[in-house]
């Protein structure tokens, strides 16, 4: 039975914690979302950290996760990293990456609704379709108001996750996680 997994919440953008669902654990690539359970997980925990609102779902009840909605979960995920990792590379923005972001949102385009002051887009469509026009929309919006340039790949040339820094100072997905690390290996290779 797969260990269920905690998911580290290290930004508010819905793209960037979808891409943060790979890590590197002895080596080796590991997928958090390997099931469907784990992916209701994942969910869950991006509502409880209002990454995303149920009135966003409200006309979709979730479809279960067939191995084909994971699969197309996990190429918008794949997408995704290749354009970020691009991106924190410093290479330009491909068009390519930006049409292919399109046509999830071209699967369930949005209405929206205004929630705590704030425009909340609310996508039309079926449940895995709104998901990804949601996750879509957000890397989109994230280029078009510039976020990006904030975005950076974790220090630790191990991790695979990324992050947004705006002072520029940060170097480390996360202290608790890859900081004290590599401090930790740091000091043990002074000994």
């Amino acid at each position: 039975m797969p260990v269920q997994e905690k998911f580290q919440f290290i930004s508010d953008s819905l793209s960037l914690n979808l891409v943060n669902t790979e890590e590197n654990r002895r080596g080796k690539r590991h997928d958090l979302l390997e099931t469907d359970q784990q992916v209701y997980s994942w969910l869950e925990h991006m509502f409880s950290v209002q990454v995303i609102h149920a009135e966003q779902f409200s006309q979709n009840n979730p479809d279960p996760f067939t191995q084909e909605s994971m699969s197309d979960l996990k190429e918008l995920r794949g997408l995704l990293r290749k354009g970020f990792e691009n991106i924190a590379d410093g290479q330009q923005v491909d068009e390519h990456w930006i049409h292919s972001l399109e046509k999830y949102i071209h699967n369930a385009p949005f209405t929206f609704a205004i929630k705590e002051n704030k425009l909340l887009p609310i996508p039309c469509g079926p449940y895995l379709n709104a998901l990804l026009s949601l996750i879509a929309y957000d890397a989109l919006e994230l280029l078009t108001h510039g976020k990006l340039a904030a975005l950076h790949r974790c220090s630790n040339p191990k991790c695979l996750w990324m992050f947004m820094d705006v002072t520029g100072k940060r170097k480390w997905c996360s202290m608790k996680i890859c900081g004290n690390r590599m401090k930790a290996a740091r000091h043990k290779d002074r000994s």
